[in-house]
């Protein structure tokens, strides 16, 4: 195991665009939008104790405006709490403007959502691309620097992976991995437009990937629940996070790593002119 959690921090994240040679990286604030991944309280807590993106915000330290929704698709609405609201896209239009307020580069967006697609039964292309159009939209609104999660493969969850749920594990692994990859191609399309931001990716597939089903690690140390990662799962996230926000010294060559399923696809780092 401690080969493994040795690696973690190796494969997980990527910056997709250039980073000045005048940025440190010390955020300010830190805007959360997403699911239970996330959600510090606005529906409730997932997990046994600190989320990654809370411990993210005490690490610079900054501000944490969490409007993340547990239960939220990457659409408008949340239909595990019967609202036509508090979806991902309902978020984004309802709290973006407030990034006007904030000041760019001392602001770090995070975006996390998918898994409840899956749940409710819809595409996962539509739903890599409702993440794009969130980040279009943060962008429009100010935002520069953001930080994107992609999911860890929801057949291995212990609700699917033991049995019990309505579909197979291959199959939540498939659009698992399908999503993931859309995601990705999502990701770069996002990068290649806007040469003015700070793209940020944590592979959370590959984090969780590591660890064996059949270790006591692997139970213990991810499931709070059959479906949510226990606090310390949150803490590799964290990990994750807080590495790919990290400055970079210049010159710097960079690692890039796409999902589990895409392997390494190395690219030196683009600085913004």
């Amino acid at each position: 195991m401690q080969k493994k959690s040795s690696l973690v921090l190796m494969a997980i994240m990527f910056i997709w665009m250039g980073i000045s040679s005048s940025t440190a990286f010390g955020y300010s604030s830190v805007v959360a939008f997403g699911d239970s991944l996330s959600d510090n309280g606005n529906v409730g807590r997932f997990t046994d104790g600190d989320l990654w993106v809370e411990s993210l915000a005490d690490h610079y330290p900054a501000m944490l405006y969490d409007y993340a929704y547990g239960g939220a698709t990457t659409s408008y609405d949340n239909p595990a709490i019967g609202s036509d609201a508090t979806g991902l896209l309902w978020q984004v239009d309802t709290y973006s403007p407030m990034l006007g307020g904030m000041s760019p580069d001392e602001t770090l967006v995070t975006v996390w959502a998918g898994a409840n697609d899956f749940l409710q039964g819809r595409d996962f292309g539509q739903a890599a691309f409702n993440i794009g159009t969130a980040l279009e939209d943060l962008y429009s609104s100010g935002g520069r620097n953001f930080l994107v999660s992609n999911l860890p493969d929801i057949g291995m969850t212990p609700a699917f992976y033991f049995g019990g749920a309505p579909v197979s594990p291959e199959i939540a692994s498939a659009w698992t991995g399908a999503f993931n990859l859309q995601l990705d191609f999502m990701l770069q399309g996002f990068g290649s437009i806007h040469d003015d931001v700070n793209l940020f990716f944590v592979d959370v597939f590959t984090i969780f990937e590591m660890y064996s089903p059949e270790s006591p690690e692997w139970f213990n140390l991810f499931w709070h629940d059959g479906f949510h990662p226990s606090s310390a799962g949150h803490e590799l996230v964290f990990q994750a996070a807080m590495e790919a926000t990290a400055p970079v010294p210049e010159p710097a060559t960079i690692l890039l790593f796409g999902t589990g399923l895409a392997g390494l696809i190395g690219s030196r780092i683009r600085r913004k002119k």
